[in-house]
């Protein structure tokens, strides 16, 4: 954009304008913050404003619209929130600190039709008619005025050194950075060149020795400097810095910030963010450089926890420590990098290996063992029953119970009984009936209901041993074979498998239908994201296991969680989990809360019925709706039903579920999208 030049102007004064501002009025200004003043003026008119210093001169040059009568007045702006100014005050400060300052030759200024040039006077008023204490008059600024040509732009012109025009220019991201644009809220974290500015909307407003990092704050934020906009209040640049760090998902910025503080470092009280931090990408790009920085097996140590901590470390554990921060600092940070404390870290590792158990294969017994094993087995169901033993494994080595000849795990339903009892028949057939009175204790079967006391030395247990006891002895008593022998085989063949959530004919159709589309789409994930497991993979995204666990085990419509439970209702941390196993959120979302939307935020006895739903679901659809616009294409042309069924305009009735069809429809493009079958189930 070219800046159009007038002619040689007459700079004759045709007239003066006196301001009764002292030249002592904001004496923190320097002249470098007057003539950042004066550009920030110029780049509010026209971002493409040349700013250049030649031959002792610093010029401004913008192709706005001039400085109107009005903008001679003091207190008047036009200005935004969107524009660097507010108090119409900027220009005429900038005015008066130039023309007081000894290191500032001439000052010009041409503008539309006119132009003017800055000084500091004596002004007697009204011609001395009113007293002075000086008998002399006052230093005043005084703009002497004049025409000119221009018919676009204003230019100012500022005699000064070189080093002063370089130090106000670098002040200014958008005439040092190419391609700047300020900060949307809350604004920016900077890593580049030197630790520890403050702009506003790429405006340096102040520097704060031993800060990490340098922050870019929003336009909206120019109301947080002082009066003379030299500073900004403390409270609120802690509040504004801690905002921007918070939201952040950038891992450069977390990587700067947790090598720091993991090595030790120190934070100035604006930089200790870490218990702000609560959105879900947030969480989610933390727990993402944890997985890629830390090695496994870590822990962290707490107030008294240091048995635990001495304890871990003799197993090969590493401690992650933070000696920088408050113990409540510290504690948030390791939630976020998803660090456990040594105490519960040694729980998990207990439990984890506590029970570690090395199991015998069917094919490395003997004939001899699995003779004996085998009939043992028959004697026993054939005096209880098929349930007794309904799986049955050989062991060398438990840490479950290592001075035992068997034990009962009851998460599994596994009987397990010790390679050297196989050596005994009788000892062999002790073994089983005991663990057998376990497992009936526990599960039940035939005349037997499942107990609370099944564990060793418990009246429950004792009561189903000696009913075993008894019905053998009545056998005897009544001279009454054993029913006929029925092999017992595996669980897997003799029981009836359990009908999973995700094939529940109560839970909706679209619910199951998301279910399968997770749990086709989870190996996927894993290869593709490095991921150990299912349970990484959720790890790694730093939302709470119950938000997965309800999206792939549904339950029926209407199912409310009792207190502390988890109805995954959250977009944003149903999003992240989505975007890990590699399907779009708002399908994800939509599949599994769609079906609730004529319920949620209702009272019972409205379910189902006619009317719009209640906001908060309007909301989350109107926000799945906004994402599948954003995808395009076939995605987007469920947006009208979608919205229709928001507004009551098409009927949501419970008891079928014909008006989901978006969200089927969403589900069968997935598949599609990831190659996986049409899900036929």
């Amino acid at each position: 954009m070219d800046i159009s030049e007038p002619a040689t102007p007459s700079t004759s004064t045709t007239d003066t304008l006196a301001y009764p501002i002292s030249p002592d009025y904001v004496k923190s200004w320097t002249p470098v913050r007057a003539v950042c003043e004066l550009i920030a003026n110029a780049l509010d008119e026209d971002p493409a404003a040349q700013v250049s210093w030649a031959n002792g001169v610093l010029t401004i040059s913008d192709n706005g619209p001039g400085i109107p009568e009005e903008g001679l007045i003091l207190g008047y702006s036009t200005k935004t929130v969107q524009q660097i100014g507010q108090f119409g005050e900027g220009k005429k400060l900038a005015a008066l600190v130039l023309a007081r300052s000894p290191h500032i030759g001439a000052v010009r200024c041409e503008t539309v039709s006119y132009g003017f040039t800055p000084s500091v006077e004596r002004r007697r008023l009204l011609g001395g008619m009113i007293p002075s204490r000086s008998a002399q008059g006052a230093e005043v600024l005084v703009y002497h005025l004049y025409r000119t040509d221009r018919t676009r732009g204003t230019v100012f012109t500022v005699a000064c050194p070189h080093d002063l025009a370089d130090e106000a220019i670098g002040r200014f991201r958008a005439l040092t950075e190419p391609g700047y644009t300020p900060p949307p809220a809350p604004g920016s974290c900077v890593l580049d060149g030197h630790p520890g500015h403050v702009w506003i909307g790429g405006v340096l407003v102040s520097t704060v020795p031993g800060l990490l990092a340098s922050y870019d704050l929003p336009l909206d934020d120019k109301a947080l400097q002082n009066r003379d906009r030299t500073v900004i209040e403390a409270g609120a640049l802690r509040t504004a810095v801690r905002a921007i760090l918070a939201a952040g998902d950038d891992q450069q910025v977390i990587d700067r910030f947790a090598t720091h503080v993991l090595a030790g470092g120190t934070l100035r009280e604006p930089e200790q963010f870490f218990t702000t931090v609560g959105h879900p990408r947030a969480r989610a790009a933390w727990r993402g450089w944890a997985r890629a920085h830390l090695p496994a097996d870590i822990y962290y140590t707490a107030a008294r926890d240091r048995e635990a901590a001495l304890d871990l470390a003799d197993r090969g554990y590493t401690e992650l420590t933070a000696r920088g921060l408050s113990e409540h600092q510290k504690h948030a940070l390791m939630g976020l990098l998803g660090v456990e404390v040594a105490r519960t870290r040694q729980r998990t590792h207990y439990d984890r290996t506590r029970n570690k158990t090395t199991w015998v294969a069917d094919r490395a017994l003997s004939e001899q063992e699995r003779a004996v094993l085998a009939e043992a087995r028959q004697l026993v169901c054939r005096a209880i029953g098929t349930f007794a033993l309904d799986q049955v494994r050989v062991y060398t080595d438990s840490e479950q119970e290592p001075c035992a000849d068997g034990f009962y795990s009851p998460a599994s339903g596994t009987i397990a009984i010790h390679r050297d009892v196989l050596a005994d028949r009788q000892r062999t057939l002790r073994t089983l009936a005991h663990e057998a009175a376990h497992r009936v204790g526990h599960r039940g079967g035939g005349r037997w209901l499942p107990i609370p006391d099944y564990g060793d030395r418990s009246r429950g247990f004792e009561s189903v041993l000696s009913d075993f006891a008894a019905l053998v002895l009545g056998y005897l008593a009544d001279d009454r074979p054993l029913p006929p022998p029925t092999e017992p085989t595996d669980s897997a063949t003799s029981t009836t498998v359990r009908r999973t959530a995700a094939d529940d004919p109560a839970v909706p159709a679209s619910r199951r239908e998301l279910a399968h589309l997770l749990a086709d789409q989870l190996p996927h994930a894993l290869t593709a994201g490095g991921f150990t497991s299912e349970k990484d993979l959720v790890a790694s995204t730093a939302v709470f296991p119950g938000y997965w666990h309800t999206l792939t085990h549904p339950r029926v419509a209407g199912w409310r969680p009792s207190r502390g439970g988890v109805g995954a209702w959250d977009y944003d941390k149903v999003a992240v989990l989505a975007e890990a196993v590699g399907v779009h959120p708002p399908v994800v979302w939509l599949g599994y809360h769609l079906c609730e939307g004529a319920m949620h935020g209702r009272q019972r006895r409205h379910w189902g019925k006619p009317g719009r739903w209640a906001k908060s679901m309007r909301d989350a659809v109107d926000r799945a709706c906004t994402d599948l616009a954003k995808l395009g294409g076939a995605y987007a042309q469920q947006i009208p039903a979608l919205r229709a069924l928001a507004d009551g305009t098409t009927a949501a009735p419970v008891g079928h579920d014909t008006w989901q069809a978006p969200a089927h429809a969403l589900l069968a493009l997935e598949r599609q999208r990831l190659n996986l079958a049409p899900d036929s189930r």
